[in-house]
């Protein structure tokens, strides 16, 4: 168990683990700090990482018919294990996959069977499906890894696996300041794809849930063309978000839509969030519509050595060549991501 903890003891000297206001840490923390950072993989290759494992994630969840809900519990959990351990040691589709399994235990409406995730996920990684007659031994060989591996993630996370989604207060909002049924149902669908599509980002580290909300709120407001500027004020109480914070999430999730590198930060989110001017640059329509989709990483391991478990506990690849109430319900349908990059990622694989 030592060994499981000895990564999360050397975060803590370079103030990576959450503190009293939760899983939030800044931009700045995130993209200069971070743990594969400090072994050398930079932030554009990380930023290609994560991509990787959202897109299998999101293969894997449609594979298994989970909730959305899930799966964006399985994504917050693998961001949050990247935010404290390093890609460089940890096989990052092995974590999303028992990010998954784990997602199943946290969201109780949804007890995921062991064996169907292992062999899913083996199928998506290697592009093929197993025979009938190999699952169960593609089962247990399998099997160790992943039990093992998800002792390291609870470890990391010192247990603390709950995780709060923007969904609660973005229905809260719509029931309050959408009156029209047509309108409403329209809005609701919007606002869902673009809560799924924030995923893509590194925003769910940054802000709380309701901050998230509330700039999927303006998003989908611009989008159904609703009248922003008038409403403005009470929306931005309603969600306690500023509108330099606002305009910070709404830039960081332009890109996704533009297919844009999103800009490195200039300073920490504290001071990006509270001081300077606003920029009124909202998503446009055409720009932000939920036919368009967040980029995703479209080269990197076409293909995949089969995966141990290290010496140090970290989970890693094998050497080459060896083998919640109202909120949750209605954010149920058609809420997964907008069909991110239009098609899996290629070091992914697809099924």
């Amino acid at each position: 168990m030592a060994t499981l903890l000895s990564g999360v003891d050397m975060l803590v000297s370079v103030n990576m683990l959450p503190g009293d206001d939760g899983w939030y840490v800044s931009r700045e923390e995130i993209e200069n700090n971070s743990p594969s950072r400090q072994d050398g993989i930079d932030l554009e290759e990380e930023t290609r990482l994560r991509n990787s494992y959202c897109t299998f994630l999101k293969e894997l969840g449609l594979r298994l018919k989970v909730h959305p809900i899930v799966l964006a519990t399985a994504i917050a959990l693998c961001h949050r294990f990247f935010l404290l351990q390093s890609h460089a040691k940890n096989d990052r589709l092995t974590i999303a996959t028992i990010c998954m399994f784990i997602a199943g235990k946290v969201e109780k409406a949804t007890r995921l069977d062991l064996k169907q995730v292992i062999i899913v996920s083996h199928e998506i990684i290697h592009k093929k499906a197993i025979e009938p007659d190999q699952r169960e031994e593609v089962y247990e060989q399998q099997k160790e890894l992943v039990l093992s591996g998800e002792k390291l993630v609870f470890a990391t996370f010192n247990f603390d696996v709950s995780v709060d989604l923007p969904f609660s207060p973005l229905i809260v909002a719509i029931d309050k300041y959408i009156l029209d049924d047509a309108t409403k149902a329209q809005f609701l669908r919007v606002a869902r794809r673009f809560v799924m599509d924030s995923y893509w980002t590194t925003l769910c580290l940054q802000y709380k849930p309701r901050h998230i909300a509330g700039a999927v709120f303006f998003l989908a407001a611009k989008y159904v063309r609703m009248d922003l500027e008038s409403n403005r004020e009470s929306w931005c109480q309603e969600f306690d978000i500023t509108p330099i914070q606002l305009e910070d999430i709404r830039g960081q999730m332009r890109p996704l839509y533009k297919k844009e590198p999103v800009p490195a930060s200039t300073g920490s989110i504290g001071e990006t969030s509270n001081s300077g001017d606003v920029v009124h640059q909202p998503v446009s329509g055409d720009v932000a519509s939920t036919d368009q989709c967040p980029s995703s990483a479209s080269e990197g391991d076409s293909t995949r050595a089969n995966l141990s478990l290290g010496d140090d506990h970290s989970v890693q690849d094998r050497p080459e060549g060896t083998e919640k109430d109202k909120a949750e319900s209605e954010a149920g349908e058609d809420s997964s991501v907008g069909n991110p990059a239009a098609e899996t990622s290629d070091d992914v694989g697809t099924s």
